[in-house]
């Protein structure tokens, strides 16, 4: 069982620890990380697991997570060191979705909550990974690479997406990022 959520203001400040569960039901502002993983031009994209709380069997990010109670080296202290806290949580969550062992990381925006997306203060990162990867079961259903015209092919097929995939995916395409 994953540990208490931090939850946060709209200057990414501490207010107070809440159990997942209360930070969803209530879409309580709170810190996550979000990876895009390339390979040759293409996005890798998951399904997320049936049973997720939020959009189940949906196509999503390559990868996201929650910052944890445990992730901070002091939970008296919630708000230091969160460029270290951010990095960490996304190595973790990198290994135990996707099986990603010690990827480079850059660090594309800090991304505040945006309405009718998410309700998180983000931090966004950007890796390089071929795979094969290793998914974790009750989170991961599947993963694809996609390349933009692909994915707008899903989206136009009425396939199931975030509103965080439809986001990145045109933000990306928005600065030319989009590739290796």
């Amino acid at each position: 069982m994953a540990g208490r959520i931090a939850v946060v203001d709209g200057e990414n400040r501490f207010v107070r620890w809440e159990e997942r569960r209360r930070i969803h039901e209530e879409r309580l502002v709170h810190r996550s990380i979000y990876v895009l993983v390339f390979d040759a031009g293409r996005l890798l994209i998951q399904r997320r697991h049936r049973d997720k709380q939020t959009f189940p069997s949906h196509w999503d990010v390559s990868c996201a997570g929650h910052v944890e109670e445990s992730d901070y080296p002091d939970p008296s202290d919630p708000d230091a060191g969160l460029d270290a806290v951010y990095q960490g949580v996304a190595r973790r969550e990198l290994e135990e979705e996707l099986g990603i062992q010690g990827p480079e990381l850059v660090e594309l925006a800090h991304v505040p909550p945006l309405a009718g997306v998410h309700y998180e203060q983000i931090r966004l990162y950007r890796t390089s990974a071929p795979g094969p990867f290793t998914l974790q079961a009750e989170e991961v259903e599947e993963v694809q690479f996609v390349t933009p015209a692909q994915l707008a092919a899903m989206q136009t097929a009425g396939e199931p997406i975030t509103a965080a995939l439809t986001h990145f995916s045109r933000w990306l395409a928005e600065r030319g990022a989009w590739g290796p």
